[in-house]
């Protein structure tokens, strides 16, 4: 098991469920656009568990949900509960910071990634964020449906 970063689209999803849960201190994730069933366990299992592992999202996702709110939130859940969670997350839950400890990292991450099929896509720099802030964490894994970003991940490893 390790901590899960999430990218944009999967906070938007967390949160959503997040909110709507009955229990918010242990809350049950289930299967979304962007949370498959093995990503919804492993939540499950990091929010259920003894605290070694943790859910985390970059400040930038944050930027990126507040930019994107009515494409990306799309009413399932409001402004004022999204400040209540920054002010004081759950104890599984980690907001990383953009701040000089992440430069390093984000120099890790390459500006392009070859793809399967022979092709090069850019990697644009919010999304550098997200997987710096992956590879920031000792244990950590990025939760993301960008092809680009599960390719890079896969190089990496």
């Amino acid at each position: 098991m390790t901590d899960l970063v999430l990218d944009t689209g999967a906070l938007a999803d967390v949160l959503a469920q997040y909110f709507q849960a009955e229990d918010r201190i242990t809350p049950q994730f289930q299967t979304s656009r962007f949370l498959p069933p093995e990503t919804a366990r492993q939540i499950n299992r990091i929010v259920h568990g003894n605290g070694r592992y943790i859910v985390a999202a970059s400040a930038m996702a944050f930027v990126e949900l507040a930019h994107k709110w009515d494409e990306i939130v799309a009413g399932r859940f409001q402004p004022h509960q999204l400040a209540a969670l920054l002010q004081e997350p759950p104890d599984w839950f980690s907001v990383e910071p953009m701040d000089e400890d992440l430069i390093p990292v984000f120099g890790q991450v390459p500006p392009e990634v070859p793809m399967p099929d022979g092709s090069v896509q850019p990697i644009e720099w919010p999304d550098a964020v997200h997987a710096a802030t992956a590879f920031s964490r000792e244990e950590g894994d990025l939760v993301t449906s960008d092809q680009r970003l599960l390719q890079l991940m896969r190089l990496r490893d």
